[in-house]
């Protein structure tokens, strides 16, 4: 495996303008950089003639994920690591090379300016990559399985075993999960409703995260979006509602509309609401494991508002 690397490492050197290293060596990914996808990853180094050196990142994953940041470089917005997908024909799982972007800079104090910046980056990345007639369609739209499963295997499923395995957990929360279920019925109804429309069909990244996540990173004084691996051709909303206030997405809508949107204020806010509960479904297992660890305020937070969702 880290042989195969060694020997296209060169190549990517090569189109990211640093040349032909004279030697590359595969290192393991520092503490806390490898997530909790169970992804692949490893850093390679290349060193140059000039004793100079360079790294980057090798991640097997997807061809979804593949075909998305290899686009996403092509059409050269920089809000994501430059990439090469080295089996640009396979849908197998295979090896992509990413840009190195760590570590990331300190956001700024002033965080309603700095995810000024995301929206803007965000809605750069979700308007090239929107539906449109005729054009052929970078990934397949999410269908009813893929939320089924964000709003049950991903999630509340958890939460009823855990009813089932603990009973002090479940006369706390088993009562809820029969509303709770029917919540997760109303949001793969809503997100199958939103798919229909293409002005909000884009490439997603799904798993966004808070500002105090590390998914959107600075990197050289502008917005980073990395790890893609839960790439879905789905309504650009699910990319907001955790990023962003319900206030602050209308950063996002504005920068929409100086890109020729003509999606109303009204419309967008009510999509926006629509949205809103999926950070509580994607996110609900890793606060369960928090809960598990003696810190019960993210779930509570969470459920609290799939219920008022």
């Amino acid at each position: 495996m880290a042989e195969e690397l060694i020997a296209l490492a060169p190549q990517f050197s090569q189109r990211m303008g640093g040349g032909v290293p004279v030697t590359v060596c595969a290192e393991p990914m520092g503490p806390g950089e490898e997530g909790f996808s169970g992804a692949k990853l490893l850093r390679l180094r290349c060193t140059y003639a000039d004793g100079g050196e360079a790294t980057c990142i090798a991640k097997h994953t997807t061809w979804q994920e593949r075909a998305v940041m290899q686009t996403f470089t092509g059409q050269g917005r920089g809000f994501t690591p430059a990439a090469w997908d080295t089996q640009e024909t396979s849908q197998e799982d295979a090896w992509l090379l990413l840009e190195d972007v760590s570590p990331s800079q300190p956001l700024p104090t002033d965080t309603l300016a700095w995810k000024a910046q995301v929206a803007q980056a965000l809605a750069a990345l979700h308007g090239d990559n929107l539906s449109r007639p005729g054009t052929p369609a970078l990934l397949p739209p999410a269908q009813e399985g893929h939320w089924q499963r964000v709003t049950t295997a991903l999630s509340l499923d958890h939460l009823q075993r855990q009813c089932q395995q603990d009973g002090a957990f479940s006369r706390r929360y088993g009562g809820l999960l029969p509303q709770l279920y029917k919540r997760g019925e109303r949001f793969v109804r809503e997100m199958l409703a939103l798919s229909k429309e293409e002005a909000t069909l884009t490439v997603t990244h799904g798993d966004l995260q808070t500002i105090c996540g590390d998914h959107v990173r600075r990197f050289r004084d502008r917005p980073m979006v990395i790890d893609w691996g839960f790439t879905q051709r789905a309504p650009f909303y699910i990319d907001l509602v955790d990023f962003f206030t319900r206030q602050e997405s209308l950063l996002y809508w504005e920068a929409l509309r100086r890109q020729g949107s003509a999606l109303s204020q009204a419309s967008f806010l009510e999509r926006w609401q629509a949205a809103s509960v999926y950070p509580g479904f994607i996110y609900l297992y890793p606060a369960l494991m928090q809960y598990l660890r003696g810190d019960d305020s993210r779930l509570e937070k969470l459920i609290n508002l799939l219920l008022a969702g």
